[in-house]
């Protein structure tokens, strides 16, 4: 017979493994697709405002913030201007207005990580799926003579994670099925808690690429 001291110690062990079994760290599994490598020192470099209706959005705003750090370390660039402002026109050659338009959606496959995924421990070892397309224009104006031009730099992410807000409905396996397969049908869809750490985690890649993009469309609109 077990002591009444050991109950408690077994269930938080059981509480342990149960959590520990159903969450997956966020990893972004095509991130090397958009790999931009270093760029050689140019002969020239040019000074950019950049603007963007996107800035006043508290999530959004962090996909501008990535580029505009991006552009700062790119050694094509001489001087980064944001937010830009008219007052600022004689300090930079080109002014890139900045719009982004994220769209997020789960994959279906998520219904049998849930059900009856956790059997075999399918949220731990896989994680939901999900996609993430990120649609960037930029409208590029040459200071010197006042043309613009449009660019669209398209982006598509797929990433895997799970917590345990989502995962606790397969506690029903071992209860009655109907639980996990409810929560599973529910979760083939987007979890709008994880965007703040997608947007951190994809920073490091989508800012570079669409700031090497940008820059190089720069340098074409100013003849370099």
């Amino acid at each position: 017979m077990l002591k009444k001291q050991t109950v408690p110690a077994l269930a938080m062990s059981f509480l342990v493994m149960m959590s520990s079994g159903c969450t997956h760290n966020m990893r972004i599994t095509n991130a090397d697709d958009y790999f931009i490598p270093p760029a050689a020192v140019p002969k020239q470099t040019v000074k950019l405002g950049v603007t963007s209706a996107n800035s006043s959005q508290p999530q959004n705003s962090r996909y501008i913030s990535a580029i505009v750090d991006a552009l700062q370390r790119n050694s094509a660039v001489e001087r980064v201007i944001y937010p830009y402002t008219a007052a600022n026109k004689d300090q930079a050659d080109a002014v890139i207005d900045l719009s982004v338009n994220p769209r997020y959606d789960g994959k279906g496959s998520n219904f049998f990580v849930n059900w009856p995924g956790f059997l075999i421990f399918a949220p731990a070892i896989w994680g939901y799926g999900y996609t993430v397309d990120i649609s960037t224009e930029a409208t590029i104006t040459n200071l010197k003579n006042g043309k613009s031009q449009q660019l669209s730099v398209p982006a598509h992410y797929e990433f895997r994670q799970a917590e345990i807000d989502r995962t606790w409905t397969e506690v029903g396996w071992f209860e009655v099925g109907i639980i996990p397969l409810i929560g599973g049908i529910a979760f083939t869809g987007y979890d709008d808690d994880l965007t703040p750490e997608f947007i951190k985690n994809v920073g490091p890649s989508y800012g570079p690429y669409v700031a090497t993009k940008t820059t190089k469309a720069v340098f074409d609109s100013l003849g370099y």
